[in-house]
């Protein structure tokens, strides 16, 4: 009688290694994947840290600014003529432009956060009134300004 040799159809070492080298290169690729992104969120934390912390020192030399205009107001109602008064003190600032107006004056003027970037803060003084009102207070980006606008047809004639 023949004997017949019995061969398996199983896996091969080989390809079990080759899979195990595969999944390690992968996980490796993964780590490194993972260890940069979190560089890049640290780094993308800190700037934007810095940039809150430039804003914040905007925001309170603009609240100082205003702080100072409402004693030149103050002091300028106690003048016969206001508007003059309160323009002439508020020209001290060179960043401060005043308009007069019937009731009182608006003082616009604006605070550096960045290269491109700005508070721009408009005030309404009251000559018979002890009050200001805010017109405007908002964070303005230099690249935006109304010179770089580009004027779209709307549609009318």
């Amino acid at each position: 009688m023949k004997q017949h040799k019995q061969t398996n159809a199983g896996i091969g070492v080989g390809y079990i290694t080759v899979m195990i080298i595969f999944a390690i290169i992968c996980l490796t690729i993964f780590a490194v994947l993972s260890y940069r992104a979190a560089g890049s969120n640290d780094a993308l934390n800190e700037r934007a840290g810095e940039h809150l912390n430039k804003y914040y020192e905007a925001d309170a030399s603009a609240k100082k600014t205003l702080y100072e205009l409402d004693e030149i107001a103050a002091n300028a109602r106690n003048t016969p003529f206001f508007a003059d008064s309160f323009e002439s003190e508020a020209a001290k600032f060179d960043k401060v432009s005043v308009k007069t107006e019937p009731d009182g004056c608006t003082a616009n003027f604006s605070e550096h956060i960045n290269e491109n970037s700005f508070i721009f803060v408009s005030v309404k003084f009251y000559e018979n009134k002890k009050e200001y009102k805010i017109n405007s207070w908002k964070r303005m980006s230099a690249l935006n300004s109304d010179d770089n606008n580009i004027n779209v047809w709307d549609g009318t004639f």
